[in-house]
């Protein structure tokens, strides 16, 4: 399995594809969640969509710079990620294979054989939102994880 920069802004880090695509669907539901998202957002959600379940091949592209395009952008995905993160505590400290395949919808992308530690999922909603935020530390920007 590959791994993707993820960047906004010229800063970024480095995560595994199975990990991003598991975050980015995490953030769909959440999305799918809302009444009535409006048409920006509704095109993040289908883009995530398309990145979390396709199985390119060559990485997992959230397109933070394309689609956070001001600060009630950022907002509302900080937002979305701080309650994707509560569902991913909520899923307990190892999520089942079978739990995070069901989050994948079986696409294309990552099939999970095993339990994985959610904490290894919370670092990248956490340096997603810091990305965002603009607080990523010098050593978080050459984090691989």
């Amino acid at each position: 399995m590959g791994s993707t920069y993820v960047d906004f802004h010229g800063q970024g880090f480095e995560a595994s594809d199975a990990t991003l695509e598991i975050w980015l669907l995490l953030l769909v539901d959440e999305i799918d969640r809302l009444d009535n998202p409006p048409q920006w957002l509704k095109e993040v959600r289908q883009e995530w969509y398309t990145q979390g379940t396709a199985g390119f091949g060559f990485g997992v592209m959230p397109g933070l710079d394309q689609f956070v395009t001001g600060p009630e952008c950022r907002d509302t995905i900080i937002e979305l990620s701080a309650k994707a993160m509560r569902r991913l505590r909520a899923l307990g400290p190892t999520i089942p294979a079978d739990q995070l395949n069901a989050i994948m919808r079986g696409g294309k992308g990552t099939v999970f054989s095993e339990p994985v530690s959610s904490a290894v999922f919370e670092k990248v909603g956490d340096y997603f939102i810091k990305l965002l935020r603009g607080e990523l530390s010098p050593e978080e920007t050459d984090a691989r994880f």
